[in-house]
Formats: C-alpha cells, structure tokens, sequence
C-alpha cells in the first residue's frame, strides 16, 4: 500500500518521517531565516504598550502550533542531523519578523492545546486559523492570508467532490477544526469520527476502518502524495463557504501585536511575497492571483470575521 501509519506512530513522527526519511534524530527546532537563530540573545526591548502599530522592535514572541500540518508546518531534517520546522506559515512568520523586528520561538503543540495555550497568553499567536462568532470572543484574529479549499481524503475509488457525494460514508474529522464543523452541518445525520490528530484520521481510512477523511486540502495533498492507493477530492468553495473561511493569525483579545501584524500581512499581499510563498509550498493552484477580496481590509479591523 505504500507508506502508511502503522502502530502507535503518532503524527509528528510519521511527518517527520515523511520529510526525512530516516528515524528522527535528537529534536532541535530551529525557524526558516534569522530570526529564531536569534531568539536566545534577542530580549526584548521594546515593552508592547510602548510600540507603534508598525513597530514590533526588540519584542519576544512564541508561535504555537503542531509541527505536522505540512505544508505550513512540519518537520525537515538538516544535514548536519538537526531537525527544523518548515512550511508556508513558517516562511510568513519569518519575513514578518524580519520586517517587523521581532523574534520568536516555535512551541509545537497539538490543535486542542495550541487553543488554550494562545487564548493564555499575550504574546502567543497562532496561524491557519479560521475565525467565527464563537472564537472572536476569545480572540483576535488579522486578515487572512490563504484560502483554504476542504480535501476527502479516500482509500481508491474515485475523487469525492462534492457534499452529497460523502452521504451514506463513515468519515473522519479532526476534532473541533472547522472541517469537523462543516461535515457535521453539512450532513447532520452522517457517520462522523472525531480523532485528536490528523494522523489517526488518516490512520484510519489507510486501515479501511473508515471511508473518508475530511480535511485541509493542501494537508490533504501532502498525506496523498506520501501514500500509494490514496485519492484526494477537492470541495468547491461555493459548498464550504458558509463555514470555512480563509486562514488567519489568532492572537488571545487585546493581544497588542496583531495590528502590526494584520497590517504587515496586508503589505505581504499586496506586493507578492505571499503568493510567492504559497507557490512555493502548497501550490500555484493556491494562490491569491491578485484578488484580496475575501482576506479582509485594514479599514474593517482585526478580529472581524470573514465573509465565510
């Protein structure tokens, strides 16, 4: 069947593997560029009630979040044995530190912990987070800076496209993401599975214990292209769009850096860099080409929701 999970391999593991391809050596997680390099000498300056919007200079920051959601997060081994955290978020994060003048450390994290990690701190964010009613009264989020498409991830057969085509399928979801969400709207009365990772999703459905897995497509993507048998089905986004919105960085309400980086996120946009970045890791398929529309403005606010 190709390479699969097997075991008690957790998610972490089995993408590391994945970038590898030999057993993971001792973790030392390093960001893309300079800026977490930097991290242990760089203290901070700049107290956050001092700082401008635009200006974020001498601030120590923590990114929290799983570090095998390739591909914006997941793990690469370097030639000299050490391991570091790559990905589309990581190459966002890192040029708006450079920009902006700040330095952070990575935290991994699993999804529900990386929740109640950020919501506890005021110099936590997050990123590939979708914003609703529910979660603004926790928190704040930028504008968004990726589209995300829902993925059905399925062991053969053909490509699941749509909606009505996951009826009458057991399916698999990771809990409490926006992807849970929408099956469980979408298709109140389905056979729906909740699991903590993605991996024991995928698991699953690699095991035919479950028919489908519903996902992030471009996560979806990297599970498919390292595993022979699988098929992946991309859902329009005329059918998601009432519960999946575009990813944003989360902050915990009031988090004093999230203008400058709603801002600086905006000038990313403008000028290409992410779009460049989103190329280079997901896909030119994702990519904005010029149109914003759905990311939001600076002159409605952080922490407004998407039209999503």
């Amino acid at each position: 069947m190709g390479t699969g999970l097997h075991g008690s391999m957790n998610r972490r593991a089995f993408l590391g593997m994945m970038a590898a391809g030999a057993t993971l050596a001792p973790f030392a997680l390093a960001g893309c560029g300079n800026t977490q390099e930097n991290t242990s000498t760089n203290s901070a300056s700049t107290p956050a009630s001092n700082a401008s919007p635009t200006d974020l200079s001498g601030q120590h920051l923590t990114f929290v979040g799983d570090d095998a959601f390739a591909p914006y997060r997941n793990i690469e081994m370097q030639s000299d044995g050490t391991q570091k955290v790559v990905g589309l978020d990581i190459a966002i994060a890192d040029e708006m530190a450079s920009r902006l003048g700040f330095t952070y450390d990575f935290e991994p994290q699993e999804f529900a912990a990386t929740l109640a990690s950020v919501q506890a701190s005021d110099t936590s964010f997050t990123m590939a987070m979708s914003s609703n009613a529910e979660r603004e009264q926790t928190y704040d989020f930028t504008r968004g800076y990726y589209q995300p498409l829902v993925g059905v991830l399925t062991l053969g057969g053909n490509a699941i496209t749509s909606i009505d085509d996951l009826a009458g399928k057991s399916i698999a979801c990771t809990t409490g993401t926006v992807q849970n969400k929408f099956v469980t709207a979408a298709l109140p009365n389905a056979d729906v599975h909740t699991y903590d990772g993605g991996d024991q999703c995928l698991q699953e459905v690699l095991a035919g214990r479950i028919d489908a897995y519903v996902c992030d497509g471009a996560e979806g993507q990297s599970m498919r292209d390292a595993n022979e048998g699988l098929v992946l089905g991309l859902l329009g986004r005329d059918e998601t769009k009432d519960y999946v919105g575009v990813y944003r960085i989360m902050a915990t309400k009031g988090a004093s850096f999230v203008s400058a980086f709603d801002q600086c996120v905006g000038e990313m946009l403008e000028d290409g860099t992410i779009d460049q970045f989103i190329g280079t890791y997901v896909g030119t398929d994702f990519e904005w080409g010029g149109d914003f529309s759905a990311s939001g403005s600076a002159t409605e606010g952080v922490g407004t929701s998407s039209a999503n």
